[in-house]
């Protein structure tokens, strides 16, 4: 009887909450709709006093509040009334076929008529770039990505078409078009001859020394690295030896070879009285380690005690209410974070091992050890590298 009522109960109050929910959606439909009404009553008013940027601000604003078919019909025409050929064209095509047998055949027989206007005083431009997507811009304004899937329209007079990709310079082409011609734009973005990177070629003098270039690891001597024009800052560093700092400057289109020799005389790389480096990466990763676990026992507590308070509620029975899922949905949570951070202080701990080991073995006389640590876009890569 007790399991009875708990359905029932339970069973009232998710009918509630639905109610609740759907109470809400059609309040917040309401309020996008009297939005949309607003944004579309202003355009209307700045359509009629020619200010057809700002209507055009305001139809979009309609649209995106409550997307409506009816809405495409007003930003075609006032695309078209700012010479936005391309974009009406396809705003009023959207119109038809969005509004299908909606669309009275008086209106209809109106919008393709327009259609035909644009097509006669337009021109079709096509463009392509070179090489990856890259975002095009006709006369400052964004059209797409390249390859565009179809050919910009263009009213009589001069346009610039621009063509951009993250690190590569602009590529753009300025021209004149006449109504109802056809061109082709054609755009590459490339380096001028000269101005790309230039391959140097560093090596030191004993090998096998640690590279830093304007502060991030470059690897280890001898190495090939390509640089842009300009200064850069080169240290090598080698157990036993002064680390050595010096400037290479990179001339564009000169590749060249930078030797460095190092002078004995810094930290001894291990041997009769020699005394081996304070393991820093394995101190700091065997302390991330405690920290984590620390957080996965946290965490591990948490979930014990939520799991205790549900088994409690259902050992009581009663309604299921909000409070109660709470507690379940983070008890949940906490159980999923404890194993998160105990996998990570697994991680952590076992590298602090390992980079104390590397940094120990380091300093013995029969050879040197590195470990490098190497950000990478999701991630870090770890690279022991070792001279018998």
């Amino acid at each position: 009887m007790l399991f009875t009522r708990w359905l029932l109960a339970l069973t009232l109050a998710s009918s509630s909450l639905a109610f609740a929910e759907g109470a809400a959606a059609k309040k917040e439909a309401a309020a996008r709709k009297n939005e949309a009404a607003d944004h579309y009553k202003k355009g209307v008013a700045l359509f009629k006093e020619g200010d057809f940027a700002s209507a055009l601000a305001e139809f979009r604003a309609a649209y995106q509040a409550l997307p409506s078919f009816e809405v495409l019909y007003n930003l075609g025409l006032t695309e078209r009334r700012l010479f936005k050929y391309g974009q009406a064209v396809k705003t009023l095509n959207r119109y038809l076929d969005e509004g299908g047998k909606k669309v009275p055949a008086e209106r209809r027989e109106s919008v393709e008529s327009e259609l035909a206007q644009i097509r006669a005083l337009t021109s079709k431009v096509l463009v392509t770039v070179e090489g990856p997507p890259a975002k095009v811009f006709v006369d400052g304004e964004e059209v797409g990505a390249s390859p565009l899937a179809d050919p910009v329209l263009l009213g009589p007079g001069k346009h610039t078409i621009r063509a951009a990709r993250d690190g590569e310079p602009d590529a753009s082409e300025t021209f004149e078009l006449a109504s109802g011609s056809t061109r082709e734009v054609n755009l590459s973005l490339k380096a001028p001859a000269g101005q790309g990177p230039v391959e140097i070629t560093i090596e030191t003098t004993p090998r096998e020394a640690v590279l830093m270039l304007d502060g991030k690891l470059a690897g280890l001597s001898p190495t090939k690295v390509e640089l842009t024009p300009g200064s850069h800052e080169l240290i090598a560093e080698l157990d036993g030896y002064q680390a050595t700092r010096t400037d290479v400057v990179v001339e564009a289109g000169k590749p060249r070879t930078v030797k460095l020799k190092l002078v004995a005389g810094g930290a001894a790389s291990g041997g009769e009285g020699g005394r081996g480096r304070f393991p820093v990466v394995g101190v700091v990763f065997f302390g991330a380690g405690v920290v984590a676990g620390g957080l996965a026992v946290l965490f591990a507590v948490q979930s014990s005690n939520a799991s205790r308070q549900v088994s409690e509620y259902f050992r009581l029975g009663g309604p299921w209410d909000p409070m109660r899922v709470a507690v379940e949905q983070a008890g949940r949570r906490d159980q999923t974070l404890a194993g998160v951070f105990l996998g990570l202080s697994g991680a952590a701990i076992a590298g602090g091992v390992i980079a104390t080991i590397v940094s120990l073995a380091g300093s013995a006389d029969d050879g040197d050890a590195h470990l490098f640590l190497t950000p990478l876009q999701h991630g870090a890569l770890a690279t022991w590298a070792t001279r018998f």
